[in-house]
């Protein structure tokens, strides 16, 4: 599998090769739950006047819409984790739609192929037991 291009983007600020290699590191950690991103984006700031406070956000380039997050901590390292859950979850929450858009499409093709459907064989046999207690009493 090819390395994952991560765009590294640093304001106001000088980027160091520790912090570098850290986002790097964490961002490819996320290709497990979306295994087709095309490329990461990630943009560090540090606001102004904001007493030491970070600012972190990411966009994966993914086929579809793009994942966007956002995390602003005092620590960058910490506001760079936070980043990381937030994309790692929004991206299981893409793969799990997808997966039950094809289960559903699945579904979908059994009852128009002409499939028994399920519930209206149980619904049939739970009408026929409902009218043999009727008769019974």
């Amino acid at each position: 599998m090819n390395a994952l291009p991560i765009h590294i983007t640093a304001h106001d600020f000088e980027l160091s090769l520790g912090l570098r290699n850290f986002i790097e590191k964490k961002i490819s950690r996320v290709s497990r739950f979306a295994a087709d991103i095309l490329t990461a984006e990630v943009v560090l700031r540090e606001k102004p006047g904001g007493n030491g406070v970070f600012s972190v956000s990411a966009r994966l380039a993914l086929p579809g819409r793009d994942v966007h997050a956002n995390a602003v901590h005092v620590n960058f390292y910490a506001a760079i984790n936070r980043l990381v859950a937030r994309l790692a979850r929004l991206s299981r929450k893409r793969k799990t739609r997808f997966e039950k858009r094809k289960r559903r499409a699945g579904r979908l093709r059994l009852a128009i192929g002409g499939a028994p459907d399920l519930r209206k064989r149980r619904f049939a046999r739970h009408s026929e037991n409902l009218e043999a207690i009727n008769y019974k009493s």
